[in-house]
């Protein structure tokens, strides 16, 4: 069985969680013994086609990508975000025999509620149980749509490390808190804090003493958990909160705001915090910094890693492609 999938981005050179997500599942189809393709629209840098841990890329560019599909002829196509229509059209109305469609869907927002009511994929993923209700109360799915939860897939040992000092917050866009962790460090001057620029979104970058930035990374065992302390997710909206769950591997503990999507990842291990209430923050920083409050609240956090496996629902991921 042939599975291609069409996106706009790709890892290594876009490490979103929905670009590392995908790049998990397509890696369990390959291990299945399935060939698997990825045609990319929108990369702007590097080659125009690289492997990637046993992934073929291809970059849409002079042969356009009606061709590059054409060439590759899946039987499942799967596809993401803006390009999920595009690959439900493509499937729709390829002459000759039509590829089976998978869309993964990451969020609530109402486009791609949209995508799925209409486009009505033979498989609709979603990252999170709540995700899935979501789209059931507004029916955007369809009677005789199979439906699937896969949580984004973390491989706790390529994440698991010694933690380092710093407070951390990934991706420096405004959504995602970036003006919490400078209004933070300026009310904790005696507190070292670290930046990661994001994947995705305007990044807000400042100079301040007690903030160290680190540049998008596709290391984040050696660049962002061997340095970090605590996660800060002050996020206005996560539909999962993977990187939680990839600090929580290391036993490192994330404060977050309460959004639905980082309850259902990091369930009892989290602390929960409003978005704009800084006292509340640091009150939770420092005594997450005292050691006797950090031991406990690693400990949750290592078993909460180990409650995610992967490997159950990637296996359940697997069998649904196959059975298309």
């Amino acid at each position: 069985m042939r599975v291609v999938a069409l996106v706009h981005y790709y890892v290594p050179r876009y490490m979103a969680g929905s670009e590392v997500m995908l790049h998990a599942m397509l890696r369990a189809v390959a291990d299945a013994g399935h060939e698997v393709e990825v045609v990319v629209t929108e990369h702007q840098r590097g080659p125009d086609e690289y492997t990637h841990e046993g992934v073929r890329v291809q970059c849409a560019g002079r042969r356009g990508v009606v061709d590059l599909l054409d060439g590759l002829a899946p039987d499942v196509l799967v596809s993401h975000h803006q390009e999920a229509p595009h690959a439900a059209h493509y499937a729709r109305t390829r002459k000759g025999a039509r590829p089976k469609t998978a869309l993964i869907f990451h969020n609530t927002f109402p486009g791609a509620v949209s995508v799925c009511r209409r486009w009505r994929p033979d498989l609709a993923v979603f990252n999170t149980a709540w995700v899935r209700d979501h789209y059931a109360r507004r029916r955007a799915v369809m009677p005789g749509t199979r439906t699937l939860v896969v949580h984004p897939p973390v491989d706790a040992a390529a994440h698991r490390t010694k933690p380092g000092k710093l407070v951390t917050l990934v991706n420096l866009n405004r959504d995602k808190g970036a003006e919490v962790l400078y209004a933070l460090a300026g009310r904790m001057p005696d507190v070292e804090f670290m930046g990661v620029v994001g994947g995705h979104g305007e990044q807000i970058v400042r100079d301040l003493p007690n903030v160290a930035i680190q540049p998008h990374t596709a290391d984040p065992r050696r660049d962002i958990w061997a340095r970090t302390r605590i996660l800060i997710m002050p996020s206005v909206y996560e539909s999962y909160g993977m990187v939680a769950v990839e600090a929580a591997a290391s036993g490192i503990p994330t404060i977050a705001a309460p959004t639905p999507g980082l309850r259902e990842a990091l369930g009892d291990a989290g602390t929960w915090m409003r978005r704009n209430d800084l006292a509340g923050w640091e009150q939770e920083i420092r005594r997450l910094l005292e050691p006797s409050e950090w031991r406990l609240a690693s400990k949750r956090a290592r078993e909460r890693s180990a409650e995610l496996d992967p490997r159950e629902e990637l296996a359940a991921w697997v069998r649904a492609v196959e059975s298309l």
